[in-house]
């Protein structure tokens, strides 16, 4: 089995998103807006210009108050929609900035695993599958997967810390969370600074509430779970030999096997696709997940470190 195989990373052409996005209905849609904005700023300071001239006026006739008393309704109302429209401004130019994070950070990823794929370092491995047929448990074990979702890409992989290895999201995976947190703190914070800006009322818990669900919090919340559920789920310390996986505390001695199976994930929208599941099987015949993703090649190279260091058969029925 290689190390490394060919190269199939076809998350590259998802930067046409952002930049198609980015191009052709971001920029045109805020210089068009940007100029409207312009014109109702200047109209609002020569207002106020004409109105403060009018003040000054030391025998005002009756139109000039009439057109005191006009402005004087009219200017605190445009200031007001100046100031929001002034915020959905920093609202929209935050939503850029995470959408060029974004675009930048899924480059960065694409590239990084291209380099990985392709580099000259990477060597031929030779890999003997173990038979589960041949052995008491693996004939029992079961067969189907242990996680019913999954992804299309390299979403976990397998990272060298210093005591051993940890098992944790990939950096497209943190963007992806880190792109719905910001996009959603982005709104939260300019919403509310907007409303202590430019209302003169108590912001109670139902208002607060309120403000915080219809701006940018459902995005806020979503990220701060993609967060927490993309951390590490998985420490392998070799040093005292221990695996720490969905809060239990395992040792070496307790690794029997190891399983690699193929599965079908139904999407929501397309089809679904095939992803693949590396399982941790004790000498009781528990399974455990390790290793759960789309990106066969990454999965394999994964594989061959975790059966070399816990010293254990990987079982595979045909699958790859």
């Amino acid at each position: 089995m290689k190390k490394t195989i060919n190269v199939k990373f076809s998350w590259g052409i998802f930067l046409l998103i952002p930049i198609g996005i980015l191009v052709f209905v971001i920029i045109p849609e805020l210089r068009t807006k940007y100029e409207i904005f312009n014109n109702k700023r200047i109209t609002l300071q020569q207002e106020m210009m004409t109105l403060d001239s009018l003040k000054q006026l030391q025998d005002p006739k009756p139109k000039d108050m009439h057109l005191i008393k006009s402005l004087e309704i009219k200017i605190p109302i445009h200031k007001v929609v100046h100031q929001r429209e002034t915020f959905l401004y920093y609202k929209t130019g935050g939503m850029l900035l995470v959408l060029i994070f974004m675009g930048i950070g899924m480059a960065g990823s694409s590239y990084i695993a291209m380099k990985k794929k392709t580099s000259s370092g990477n060597k031929e491995v030779d890999f003997v599958f173990g038979n589960p047929d041949n052995d008491t448990i693996g004939q029992e074990i079961d067969w189907g997967a242990l996680e019913s979702s999954g992804s299309n890409f390299a979403s976990e992989i397998l990272k060298k810390t210093v005591n051993g290895y940890k098992i944790t999201s990939s950096s497209l995976t943190k963007i992806i969370a880190w792109s719905f947190f910001l996009m959603g703190l982005n709104y939260v914070v300019i919403s509310f600074i907007e409303f202590y800006r430019i209302y003169d009322v108590p912001l109670g818990l139902m208002k607060a509430g309120k403000l915080f669900f219809t701006s940018g919090g459902p995005f806020l919340l979503v990220g701060i779970i993609l967060l927490f559920v993309f951390s590490p789920k998985v420490y392998v310390n070799r040093r005292n030999g221990k695996i720490l996986i969905k809060g239990e505390m395992l040792s070496f001695q307790d690794v029997y096997a190891l399983q690699i199976l193929k599965k079908f994930v139904e999407g929501n929208t397309s089809g679904g696709f095939f992803g693949y599941e590396l399982n941790l099987i004790t000498k009781e015949g528990r399974r455990y997940n390790l290793l759960n993703h789309g990106d066969k090649d990454y999965i394999l190279s994964d594989m061959v470190k975790l059966s070399r260091v816990f010293k254990v058969p990987v079982w595979n029925k045909g699958i790859v």
